[in-house]
């Protein structure tokens, strides 16, 4: 008998876990959506000097794997509309100051999306169309 009272309490563990970590990751979409743009890309954290109008395509280069070549094909329709691109495999940035902590946990939100992941002038989406892509380039002009 006692040993099932563990076991019922190790599920509830585990249960209350995964519906904590699920009302976590629905809180930051709702952040994530109030704060995108018309084309749903996200302000993050940018390195200084960063290009201006470069979509930075990330995903693992030279890989098979689905999200790679998703982002190889991104790549090329958007040098066959004429968006300048550049592939990379890593992003990196930091902050300066703690006010700039909501960009980093964008930042972090964002990177953690589905693969591949385009940051355009300062602002960041995973896994967008072209068509997105190419709105993004237009509402910076």
């Amino acid at each position: 008998m006692g040993s099932i009272k563990w076991v019922l309490f190790a599920v509830l563990i585990g249960v209350g876990v995964h519906v904590w970590h699920h009302h976590q990751r629905a809180v930051v979409e709702r952040e994530l959506a109030s704060v995108a743009d018309s084309n749903g890309f996200i302000p993050i954290v940018t390195a200084p000097g960063s290009a201006r109008n470069v979509a930075i395509v990330l995903a693992a280069l030279n890989c098979p794997s689905a999200q790679a070549q998703r982002a190889d094909a991104l790549a090329a329709e958007l040098t066959r509309l004429g968006l300048a691109n550049q592939r990379a495999n890593n992003y990196s940035a930091s902050i300066s100051s703690r006010d700039q902590m909501p960009l980093l946990n964008h930042t972090n939100a964002v990177l953690g999306g589905e693969i591949p992941i385009v940051i355009i002038n300062g602002r960041a989406k995973a896994n967008p169309t072209a068509e997105e892509v190419r709105a993004e380039y237009s509402a910076a002009d």
